[in-house]
């Protein structure tokens, strides 16, 4: 196997010295699946093929500076005036031809392509074949109704997932209930209540004989991976991106269900997202625990797992984070300054974040239920 290049190398080791810097005070340290997290937010803008050392600002501010000895820091003024100026060349926006008068099913079939699909018929076939012969079933029980689905049902299914989460109703059977404040059309003409139901229970995404040990996610991995492939596929990213946090509300048991007080959703899934500035996500990671990869902490692991291209192949980056006001290291000094270029760029692209959050919000399929 061909050495990787120099540069891309000298890349990785100054990206990782960046992150690993007095990581005590990064928001993604390893921590107890009971305590809170703190927030971590680094922009990620993709350049040209210059270098730069230090963040772009044309106003005098506080920074670290590294010296020989890795365990101190030493705080000094920088000036701008030696600092490049990296100019964005990509072309953000879509990679993929699309008509003008596309309907939402074909922006649909743009995630869910026929390899998705096709994936999750195996699989969910596959699961209620084992279940059936692997438990007694009695005559009068459901599962002797099951039938093996495929590739159209298996998108209505999705269809109607989606749609309900677009209209909400206090439970799963008022959907097909014949009373006059809940009868609607919709599920009752795409299929059965039972027939649903069977679909739900043995919907699947991966072969369980074949789950390798200690990996907690591996039931929902490929699907995870084929549809980030897809995110990425179709949209090329902007200037500005940022990882963040999100929760996905679960009160169940689970070994890697977190409890954050500061969130709106106390309990549940953690997930770090790679968002751009108009809320579309390109990457997504679900926190399943504490791990400890050739000695990062967990604020490295993750940024370089959701943009080792925007990192490592284009090299010239900014990581823009916060400085909390109780690390050791921070300046005691104080003073009023104008509001550096720096901080109107991290709103810009922590804004993306928060905005895929609030669209997700309109439309959620969660519902109080192991599946």
């Amino acid at each position: 196997m061909a050495s990787r290049p120099k540069r891309l190398k000298e890349n990785d080791d100054t990206v990782r010295k960046l992150l690993d810097t007095d990581d005590s005070g990064s928001s993604f340290s390893d921590f107890d699946d009971t305590d809170e997290d703190q927030t971590y937010n680094p922009i990620i803008t993709s350049d040209s093929d210059e270098q730069s050392e230090t963040s772009d600002t044309e106003h005098s501010q506080d920074t670290i500076l590294p010296v020989s000895n890795p365990g101190v820091q030493i705080w000094s003024n920088v000036t701008g005036n030696n600092q490049k100026q990296l100019l964005f060349n990509g072309f953000p926006g879509l990679k993929i031809n699309i008509s003008a008068n596309a309907t939402v099913w074909d922006c649909f079939n743009l995630f869910f392509t026929d390899d998705i699909i096709e994936l999750i018929v195996i699989e969910t076939n596959r699961n209620a074949e084992q279940f059936l012969s692997n438990n007694r079933i009695s005559k009068s029980s459901r599962f002797t109704k099951w039938v093996p689905t495929d590739s159209k049902e298996i998108k209505l299914f999705s269809s109607l997932l989606i749609w309900m989460g677009l209209v909400q109703m206090s439970n799963l059977g008022s959907y097909w209930s014949t009373k006059h404040r809940y009868k609607n059309n919709v599920a009752q003409k795409t299929m059965s209540r039972n027939r649903f139901e069977l679909l739900l229970r043995f919907w699947h995404f991966s072969d369980n004989k074949k789950a390798p040990e200690g990996d907690r996610i591996y039931k929902i991995r490929n699907i995870i991976d084929k549809i980030v492939n897809r995110f990425q596929n179709v949209m090329e990213p902007d200037e500005l991106l940022a990882v963040d946090e999100t929760m996905v509300p679960f009160r169940g048991r689970l070994l890697f269900r977190q409890y954050i007080p500061g969130k709106s959703h106390k309990y549940g899934v953690k997930l770090f997202k790679l968002c751009g500035t108009n809320g579309y996500t390109y990457n997504v990671q679900v926190y399943a625990g504490k791990s400890q990869v050739d000695g990062k902490g967990l604020g490295c692991r993750v940024v370089l797992d959701l943009s080792p291209d925007f990192i490592r192949a284009r090299c010239n980056t900014h990581l823009v984070g916060t400085l909390r006001s109780n690390r050791e290291k921070r300046t005691k000094k104080k003073e009023s300054i104008v509001k550096p270029k720096i901080i109107v760029d991290y709103n810009s692209g922590k804004a993306g974040i928060d905005l895929s959050d609030q669209l997700s919000s309109y439309s959620t399929a969660v519902r109080k239920s192991i599946r």
